[in-house]
Parts: C-alpha cells; sequence; structure tokens
C-alpha cells in the first residue's frame, strides 16, 4: 500500500485512517488488539513542509524530543539509543565505534552518485537476545543533481503515536546530511513492514482525534 503526501501531517492522517478502516486485527507478543497493514510506503514530496498535525495526540513536544535524541543523543531506559547506533555504532569486538552519519556525509563528498551511502541500526549480537529492539532498522541517502533522496525501513511502527515524531525527526537528519553535502533534500520515503495502531491502549486518544471512525 502506498500514501503520497506533501506533508508528513497530512500522511499521518491518511495513514490512521487508513489503518482504522481496512487494517486487520491482530494480538501482540505482550497481548495487546491492534490493527495492521503489512508493507506500507509514504513518500514526503515536501520535507520542507514541518506542520503538526492537530491530530496527533503527543503535539511537538514529542517531535522535538525525538528530533533531539537522532542529533544529539539522549539518556534512555532502551537496551537501543538510535543517535548510539547511527554514530557510535559497536564493531564485532567492542574495540571500535563507528559513525555511520560521517561515513554517508564523506561517502557522497568523495562519491555523490554512490549506492552505497547507507546506515544500519539492527545489530543481531544484541537484537536477537532482547525485549527491547529498534523500530527503525535502516536509513538510505541517494544524491543526484545537488538533491538528496532519503528512505527509511521500519520493521515495525506504531502509526498513532510514533510515525508523526519519526519521520519529522528523521527529516531533521536528512536535512542535516544534505546541508553538509551541498544539496537540498528532495524527498523522504518512509517504508513499514507492520504499520499499526493499538486499539484498546490508545482507546481514549482514538475518541478525541478520530471518532468519526470505527475501530
Amino acid at each position: 500500500m502506498m500514501i503520497k503526501a506533501p506533508s508528513v501531517a497530512k500522511a499521518y492522517e491518511m495513514l490512521v485512517e487508513k489503518i482504522l478502516k481496512e487494517g486487520e486485527e491482530m494480538i501482540t507478543e505482550d497481548g495487546q488488539r491492534c490493527k495492521e497493514l503489512f508493507n506500507v510506503l509514504v513518500e514526503i514530496t515536501n520535507p520542507k513542509l514541518k506542520t503538526i498535525s492537530p491530530k496527533y495526540p503527543l503535539g511537538k513536544n514529542a517531535i522535538e524530543s525525538y528530533k533531539k535524541q537522532l542529533l544529539e543523543g539522549a539518556n534512555g531506559d532502551f537496551v537501543y539509543n538510535y543517535y548510539e547506533r547511527i554514530r557510535e555504532y559497536p564493531s564485532y569486538d567492542k574495540k571500535e565505534k563507528n559513525d555511520q552519519l560521517n561515513y554517508v556525509i564523506e561517502k557522497l563528498k568523495n562519491n555523490p552518485t554512490s549506492r552505497r551511502a547507507v546506515i544500519s541500526l539492527w545489530n543481531p549480537f544484541i537484537d536477537q537476545k532482547v525485549k527491547d529492539v529498534p523500530c527503525l532498522n535502516h536509513i538510505g541517502f541517494q544524491l543526484r543533481n545537488k538533491k538528496l533522496y532519503m528512505s527509511v525501513v521500519f520493521r515495525s511502527n506504531d502509526i498513532l503515536l510514533a510515525f508523526h515524531a519519526n519521520a519529522l525527526g528523521l527529516i531533521a537528519l536528512g536535512e542535516y546530511v544534505a546541508k553538509e553535502v551541498n544539496a537540498d533534500l528532495k524527498s523522504y520515503t518512509h517504508f513499514i513492514y507492520n504499520a499499526h495502531i493499538y486499539i484498546d491502549r490508545d482507546k481514549d486518544y482514538l475518541n478525541r482525534y478520530f471518532n468519526s471512525m470505527e475501530f
């Protein structure tokens, strides 16, 4: 399924309504009821539009917090940290750390048509053994004629509470890369293996912001 929209805010509202209308019910590993869609592609055609949907329950603070974690790092309770996975990815023997963002920037500066400007966040040595694992697994960049095209892959994405902050935070990361390589961020593509909404957990939010929909 594909959604194409000029802004994250518009894509968010379209995606929530699509899942509530067409999603299949399932029960998660920890017993929570969800509606889900498989293999969802969201293309944001104008990443410069930073409006926040009035239907996003967590608002601006959640978006700024997520953005800060990506760009600056932040302390948290999870086993993983996106900043660390992007900027300090450990080697197999854990003796070295790799700054994948710096690699991407240097790769595009030296080889503008490279198809290797990618960042991996899944670490099998850690993530196959723990409960809390990264939802964001892959980030890729392609540079053509001073235009930067950014793509990300989520294995799992909570659309109601996380997608809006995820997308705007990652766009900020893409704009940072674009600035470093003297380009403009042309588009942002967000691919999700499993796009879902927690029906019972977030019932109050759904009643408040999407009360015209059946769920």
